[in-house]
């Protein structure tokens, strides 16, 4: 019986926190970092066009390397190779406060890109080895919630802008990933090398050669599902401020607020979806109908029939709606994973999310130059109904090839 089949709660509680925190990083570097593009934009000549391309620089190098990463991470291990990746999105940050040009601000976004590729399958790689397979679920959620809550936590670079200027709150802002890569570092203990159930695992159910692992159609239905969703979220929330500053008549700061209060109901959708995804089998279905809820409750924010008053509640359950569904999907996933590949697969599935939010930003920026802020959440609302069709895509394909032992990994 492995380790992550028998880890007493306290083990598996500091293992989820230290990922979830780690993850909740992530993405607090992701939005971050386009937050702090718009802070700059007029004092550096940017355009809102500008800012997107740059964004989709970010994410379109971390889509190139994350199935890379999945491939070292199954080679030299996770723990260093997410330390890793704390420290260089943490570094990217800072380096925003010497950059003033177009150019300085794309080699920081790749170089900020590298960093972001490794968590994806670092992250998932090590719960899969460390935590009990029993709260898998919830561990998943967590994951998903510390991401959500970085999300929360970027748009705060505009308070800090407010009170330090913008040198001053890249400098601010790069401190976790730098703190956290040293945690996950010296945790040799609690986070368990997943390497040794890979050579167990694949030596019992035998090995399948690189690119057909890649090819099943379950993995590419994963895959164009989580680029999708990105290119919906990131989307919404790298440009939410500016686009309800201007379709609603808000200030940035309560355009801010609003964009909070969607991740945080977002967060808190990640919280109950986990117990869900831990009691369910039909996690397609969890999915689908919280994807469906979530395009419901887009539409009014789309035909600005909202008042500005009314907002944030709508956005808090809409937050949430979606978020219910990202344990279920983590699960669908994990399901769909053979023995001994769990660096590779999350890696080049959730590669997926780099994809969406590569294309995304670029249009959305085009939109914004265009006066059309309120064509984003028409989209939204379109791929929210296209994904929930999609989820059970994947639920059919999967359920026509034989089921593999994930818990193995």
């Amino acid at each position: 019986m492995s380790a992550a089949t028998t880890a007493p709660f306290p083990h598996d509680f500091r293992v989820i926190s230290l990922i979830g925190v780690a993850h909740g990083a992530s993405h607090f570097y992701q939005l971050a970092f386009a937050t702090m593009l718009l802070i700059v934009r007029q004092e550096v000549g940017l355009s809102f066009a500008d800012v997107g391309l740059l964004a989709g620089i970010f994410y379109g190098v971390s889509g190139l390397a994350q199935t890379a990463a999945g491939f070292a991470v199954d080679r030299f291990g996770a723990r260093p190779i997410l330390a890793g990746g704390l420290f260089v999105v943490g570094l990217g940050l800072a380096c925003i406060s010497v950059a003033h040009s177009f150019v300085g601000f794309a080699g920081i976004a790749v170089i900020a890109g590298l960093g972001n590729s490794v968590f994806h399958p670092a992250d998932f790689a090590l719960l899969n080895s460390s935590v009990n397979t029993n709260r898998l679920g919830r561990a998943f959620s967590i994951h998903g919630l510390g991401g959500s809550l970085g999300w929360a936590a970027a748009p705060v670079m505009y308070f800090l802008d407010s009170m330090f200027g913008w040198v001053g709150a890249a400098l601010i802002g790069a401190l976790p990933g730098i703190i956290l890569s040293v945690l996950v570092f010296i945790h040799r203990e609690e986070l368990v090398d997943h390497r040794v159930k890979v050579r167990a695992a694949a030596a019992q159910a035998g090995s399948r050669p690189g690119l057909a692992l890649f090819l099943q159609p379950a993995l590419l239905l994963c895959l164009a599902y989580f680029a999708l969703i990105a290119a919906n979220t990131v989307g919404i929330q790298q440009f939410a401020v500016p686009a309800w500053s201007s379709m609603f008549g808000v200030t940035e700061n309560y355009a801010a607020f609003c964009l909070i209060v969607f991740i945080v109901g977002s967060a808190a959708g990640i919280l109950v979806g986990g117990y869900f995804a831990d009691r369910v089998r039909r996690h397609d279905l969890v999915a689908a109908f919280g994807l469906l809820a979530a395009a419901c409750l887009t539409v009014p924010i789309a035909t600005q029939t909202v008042s500005p008053t009314l907002l944030p509640f709508l956005l808090a359950l809409a937050g949430a709606a979606g978020g219910i569904t990202n344990p279920s999907r983590d699960m669908i996933v994990r399901n769909a994973t053979p023995p001994g590949a769990s660096g590779k697969v999350f890696g080049f599935v959730y590669s997926g999310l780099d994809i969406g939010s590569f294309v995304a930003p670029p249009l959305f920026g085009l939109l914004m130059n265009s006066g059309l802020p309120a064509v984003i959440f028409w989209i939204a609302v379109g791929l929210y109904t296209f994904n929930a069709g999609m989820v059970m895509l994947i639920r059919n394909s999967s359920a026509r090839r034989p089921a593999y032992p994930a818990a193995a990994d």
